[in-house]
């Protein structure tokens, strides 16, 4: 018989802030946090705007010896640190019963030295250089401050996390933007077979720097509605244009139900199950039709014992991509059946926070959680002019009073990989 899940402790350092509360009420109000960027100068890009955490990050300063340089750092350590004292642990106990999945995404360090090297392979007169990389080559060429980028090193950031769980087993995962919500199934899978008592799952992205944002930009992936920064996320619009890079980090305390309340701590949620399910497509694209989509979500909903009807809620991976939104509306009519899909609320909470990447996944079940805790559906803002390809209820603009016991989160990445997680109210 396997072990029952829950959640008990919650964490995030994302555009919006750190404190889960004041975060969660600018969500449900519709507040978003896209701007035109502000860390370095965007000019001459295609795109110019993105979400980035602009505050100051509340993190120790150091672990042990060690100071916690750069962003992601930083973000990790903060964002591990809340969801800790959310659930009332410190590091002291068996490390050998804890454990940690965290999913790290592109940092600064790797891309921004990478990417005037990479363009410098090419001579101007090659016909990768001419086509592809001509319109980026200033921006790869410009070389970050070398203080930007002494002891910034994505994958310590697992390493910093085990360290503030006081944990054994340490892993990283890497499924691209649906990264966050296959470290909430690993690190849940743990529980359930027994081999960790405690689990964080969680994950940590700093996407927006010099070389991501031009390299998504030919890719055809991010918006560029320069002009309407606070617009620009319009998951489900027809007039929608690509997705908007953020950056941040959140986690989830994960325990087996016998060891939280062994303890008496407070229960947020439960895990209730989740499915995994690859495309098998394309390495960008994802599936027209949506087949690896909905069978995630089938996949998941069995795997928790649940049925469509039971389904409460849905944040929708959501990107605002023409080839997503309308992928995944089909995806949810397949794995629901038609009838039950037009029933069930279906928001993107990308169009407030922009595209965590690896952090997306687990930002997005904490949103889903807070629903589950306070009976409010966070909204999909922008959403102005509909599109026949996608017909579902996504809450538009302005949240939603509803009951929700069971809530889904979907996160779908490149690869075509897809993980579908069902989270529910704890019953006691």
């Amino acid at each position: 018989m396997r072990r029952r899940v829950v959640v008990t402790g919650l964490g995030l350092v994302i555009p919006h802030g750190q404190e889960i509360e004041g975060v969660w009420q600018q969500i449900v109000a519709g507040e978003g946090k896209l701007h035109r960027l502000q860390k370095f100068d965007p000019v001459d890009m295609p795109t110019q705007i993105g979400g980035e955490v602009l505050y100051e990050i509340d993190c120790p300063d150091r672990i042990g010896p060690y100071p916690l340089d750069g962003d992601a750092l930083q973000m990790t350590a903060g964002s591990v640190q809340q969801a800790m004292d959310d659930a009332g642990l410190t590091a002291e106990g068996d490390p050998g019963r804890r454990a940690v999945v965290l999913a790290t995404g592109i940092g600064k360090a790797s891309l921004e030295r990478f990417g005037p090297a990479a363009v410098r392979l090419y001579p101007e007169d090659h016909e990768i250089y001419r086509d592809k990389l001509r319109d980026f080559y200033p921006f790869m060429q410009q070389q970050p401050e070398a203080d930007e980028l002494d002891g910034f090193y994505m994958d310590a950031a697992p390493g910093i996390a085990s360290i503030l769980v006081g944990a054994s087993q340490v892993y990283d995962t890497a499924s691209a933007c649906a990264s966050g919500s296959q470290a909430i199934a690993d690190a849940a899978q743990l529980i359930r077979r027994g081999e960790a008592d405690v689990a964080l799952a969680g994950g940590v992205c700093t996407a927006v720097n010099r070389a991501m944002i031009p390299g998504f930009s030919a890719l055809q992936a991010l918006s560029q509605s320069n002009e309407f920064p606070e617009k620009a996320s319009r998951p489900f619009d027809t007039a929608r244009d690509g997705f908007v890079m953020s950056e941040g980090a959140s986690c989830l305390l994960l325990e087996s139900l016998e060891h939280a309340q062994a303890r008496g701590a407070r229960i947020h949620a439960e895990v209730l199950g989740y499915g995994l399910a690859c495309d098998s497509y394309r390495l960008t694209d994802p599936d027209p039709e949506g087949n690896g989509m909905a069978l995630a979500m089938t996949r998941g909903l069995t795997d928790a014992g649940v049925t469509p009807d039971q389904v409460d809620y849905i944040n929708a991976h959501g990107t605002s991509t023409q080839r997503n939104d309308a992928a995944e509306t089909k995806a949810i009519k397949m794995a629901y059946g038609e009838e039950r899909a037009y029933q069930i609320p279906v928001s993107s909470t990308k169009s407030m926070v922009g595209h965590l990447i690896h952090g997306a996944g687990t930002t997005e079940a904490i949103f889903c959680i807070r629903s589950i805790l306070t009976g409010v559906l966070p909204p999909t803002i922008n959403y102005e002019t509909p599109d026949p390809e996608c017909d579902l209820d996504y809450i538009p603009n302005v949240s939603r009073e509803a009951k929700c016991d069971i809530a889904v989160n979907n996160s779908f990445g490149f690869g075509g990989q897809n993980v579908s997680v069902v989270l529910g109210r704890f019953d006691g």
